[in-house]
């Protein structure tokens, strides 16, 4: 999944923070293995810890100096979480890659890789009939 595609305003602030931490892809991975439940941040960093390898030492060391010994709620972020992968998905449709590998890749049915597909390109659309509705408007003065 490109993280690149995930607008952080969409998060809850408490995910935002962990984002000024960490960073974007290291909060990812935290949310991932801990979404939904408690983070009981250690008192040191250390490169054996169980966090070191999925974010990197930078990342904890980070995480110990704002939270040392803390308890911190991970938010599970199901719906800004489904948008980029959805958005993934819509891009790779647009590259060629077939609705078939689409579904087994990302656990859908073809039918519902179908639906989102729909679903995008009713979206550009909207989004290219309002461009133009408010590009008509400024060129009219």
């Amino acid at each position: 999944m490109k993280t690149t595609q995930l607008n952080p305003d969409y998060l809850p602030t408490s995910i935002q923070e962990l984002i000024e931490v960490v960073g974007l892809a290291a909060a990812l991975v935290i949310v991932a293995e801990r979404g939904g439940v408690r983070l009981c941040v250690p008192a040191q960093a250390a490169a054996d810890h169980w966090l070191a390898p999925l974010i990197g030492l930078p990342a904890l060391t980070a995480l110990v100096e704002r939270y040392r010994g803390e308890e911190i709620d991970i938010a599970r972020c199901v719906a800004a979480l489904r948008a980029v992968q959805e958005q993934q998905i819509a891009s790779e449709a647009a590259a060629g890659v077939s609705n078939a590998s689409l579904a087994r890749r990302y656990g859908y049915t073809e039918r519902g890789i179908r639906k989102l597909r729909r679903r995008a390109e009713d979206e550009l659309t909207l989004a290219d009939r309002q461009g133009q509705l408010f590009a008509s408007e400024t060129t009219k003065d």
